[in-house]
């Protein structure tokens, strides 16, 4: 596993695409198993199949899931806006459940995107849709640079 604070040389892009590239993932991306489509500065696609493991006790694909995926997405676009030894962690979170996922086979996409880069905050935004284009949750979340 890479200790990322001794990559502090790099970007954050830099460290976003090197994460991402990698066949084993650690932490809350093996944990989730999502797949990357996309990376630009300000904006991520992630791509997502529900996983057994991640079922609740009714049937369907569990909110916290959701909100870590939407979480992950936000903080990997706030992550392309960084330079070389920053860093930073999301400060709010707020998730609006809209539909509920009850298929296996539903691929997901989550799409998330920096509104607003100041000198210490973030403001982004995230949506998960499915593949018909109907949307599962929506959230904003803001973050702060270290």
């Amino acid at each position: 596993m890479t200790n990322w604070t001794n990559e502090k040389h790099l970007t954050g892009m830099e460290r976003l695409k090197k994460f991402e590239a990698q066949e084993n993932r650690s932490g809350m991306a093996e944990n989730l198993g999502y797949t990357i489509e996309h990376i630009e500065e300000g904006r991520v696609i992630y791509h997502y199949t529900p996983k057994d493991r991640h079922q609740n006790l009714i049937g369907s694909l569990h909110g916290g899931i959701l909100a870590s995926l939407i979480d992950t997405a936000m903080g990997a676009a706030v992550m392309t806006k960084l330079g070389a030894s920053e860093f930073h962690t999301m400060t709010d979170l707020t998730v609006k459940f809209i539909g509920a996922v009850r298929d296996d086979n539903e691929q997901l996409i989550i799409e998330a995107s920096v509104d607003h880069a100041g000198k210490r905050m973030f403001a982004t935004e995230g949506t998960i849709k499915n593949k018909d284009g109907k949307i599962i949750a929506r959230s904003v979340a803001s973050a702060i640079r270290l």
